[in-house]
């Protein structure tokens, strides 16, 4: 096999790996932002894993090199849309004092 043969192997196994990627980290912005939106506090299990989703997120995008730059932009929207999520949440405990607050007691 040629060495231009065996490149142009490698530069096609590539772009299908980038591809899948990409699949995944939009995957994990998609479910990150959907449990961040039903997650009622930060310490939540639906946080947690939306927490989960956004690291793994941030993690991958760098590994596709040839990223299209708008496309990167994308989903570095869809990564600060979800942090700006997740901090918005309350703290646990200041949602349980939050609820009894208003009993007049």
């Amino acid at each position: 096999m040629s060495s231009m043969s065996k490149e142009a192997k490698l530069a096609t196994l590539r772009a299908k790996t980038d591809r899948e990627v990409l699949v995944l980290i939009r995957k994990e912005l998609d479910r990150g932002l959907a449990l961040a939106n039903v997650a009622a506090a930060k310490g939540s299990p639906s946080h947690a894993h939306a927490e989960e989703a956004f690291d793994m997120a941030k993690a991958l995008l760098p590994t596709i090199p040839n990223l299209r730059q708008r496309d990167r932009l994308k989903l570095e929207v869809l990564l600060k849309a979800l942090r700006t999520t997740l901090d918005a949440r309350p703290e646990r405990n200041a949602l349980q004092y939050g609820a009894g607050s208003g009993s007049g007691a």
